[in-house]
């Protein structure tokens, strides 16, 4: 199992009984949630971002967003997979920004055509950067676009590492909802994604 865990934690209370003491008024108790899943959140953020100090930052604004919205949360026993969600947007706005700026600065040097000049390696090596946070993004976009549910099911599997019994207790569904969600998500990340996948003609 991932670093972290996603029901008790290291102090043996469960995520539910942090969070209703936050919400009634002990702010000091976020501080467990955050030790409890820094780690994680970090780790998730570094695979989408490959920069540690990045992904230290968009880490930290993931817990500032949660902590704001944590009044939103409707199961707070499923803290973790809620988290994963809000980490999962907060590193697509990054790089979805990234990408804009990063496209404006490629296409403001064009020729006299206004066609983008490409004649050395360096900006080759930037359009092939470009093209691979494009899928990156349609990737991020694909799970985004999936619904709470099978989001949630799908990181907790995949980033938290949880096997699906540890995902049923976490989000309070049986077994066999979770299998279900998982089949369901994988086919339609396949169906989503196919179409990017598919060789040029």
């Amino acid at each position: 199992m991932a670093t972290g865990d996603t029901t008790r934690g290291d102090s043996g209370i469960p995520d539910a009984e942090l969070v209703a003491a936050v919400l009634a008024g002990a702010h000091e108790r976020y501080n467990e949630l955050v030790r409890r899943y820094k780690s994680l959140v970090t780790t998730y953020a570094f695979s989408r971002v490959n920069q540690r100090e990045l992904a230290e930052d968009l880490a930290q604004e993931t817990f500032v967003r949660a902590f704001v919205a944590l009044d939103h949360l409707k199961n707070p026993a499923a803290f973790s997979a809620w988290l994963l969600s809000i980490a999962h947007n907060v590193c697509i706005d990054h790089l979805r920004s990234k990408s804009r700026t990063v496209s404006l600065e490629i296409h403001s040097e064009k020729d006299s055509q206004g066609q983008i000049l490409i004649e050395n390696r360096h900006d080759r090596g930037v359009v092939e950067r470009i093209a691979q946070e494009e899928m990156r993004d349609r990737i991020l976009g694909a799970i985004d676009a999936l619904g709470d549910e099978y989001r949630a099911t799908l990181l907790l599997r995949h980033v938290a590492g949880q096997s699906c019994e540890e995902i049923a207790e976490s989000l309070g569904v049986s077994l066999g909802t979770v299998t279900s969600r998982l089949s369901r998500a994988h086919k339609l990340l396949r169906e989503r994604l196919a179409k990017f996948m598919e060789p040029e003609k």
